[in-house]
């Protein structure tokens, strides 16, 4: 087994691109080592928008809350 060590970004999809010198390896299986900083950011799944959707329940509906803020509001 050959070693080649490279230093990478991964993408917002979680993606690591090879050099094009290493794309003629297209096919093959390769063993992955991630070293991360010691201070990694968590590797939990980062928020995005609409992530919540279905989780929270809105269990009544009224406006009268906005009513403290109606001075802010146009």
């Amino acid at each position: 087994m050959e070693a080649i060590e490279l230093n990478l970004q991964i993408n917002e999809n979680g993606e690591v691109h090879l050099p094009k010198k290493y794309q003629r390896l297209f096919g093959k299986q390769a063993k992955l080592l991630l070293l991360l900083p010691d201070k990694s950011e968590s590797l939990h799944k980062r928020r995005c928008p609409g992530s919540a959707k279905g989780i929270l329940e809105i269990v009544s509906e009224d406006d009268e809350h906005l009513d403290d803020f109606r001075e802010y509001m146009p």
